[in-house]
């Protein structure tokens, strides 16, 4: 699976790109999980820039982390979050 994707949701572009994380034991650890790095834009102009709040919780696979990041994006679109940000770079919750 290639770590970037782009999807597109109304108008606006999303920019996903998913990260291995690891516990460094050894400096080949198996990735212990996985996060996501979401980026939506609309027009040229960047409205969210953040990676998924984890939590305790990380991915066990680059997919799953993919497919709950588009999710979240696709429901801050619809509830029309995006819109109300009047600085760039704010986090949208």
């Amino acid at each position: 699976m290639p770590d970037m994707t782009l999807e597109s949701w109304k108008g606006h572009a999303i920019h996903i790109r998913t990260i291995p994380v690891r516990q460094i034991v050894a400096r080949v650890s198996a990735p212990d999980g996985y996060i996501a790095i979401v980026r939506i834009e609309r027009s040229g102009e960047v409205l969210a820039d953040w990676h998924l709040p984890c939590f305790s919780e990380r991915w066990t696979s680059a997919a799953e982390a993919q497919r709950d990041a588009i999710e979240y994006a696709v429901k801050l679109i619809d509830r029309g979050v995006l819109g109300a940000v009047g600085v760039q770079g704010a986090l949208a919750t």
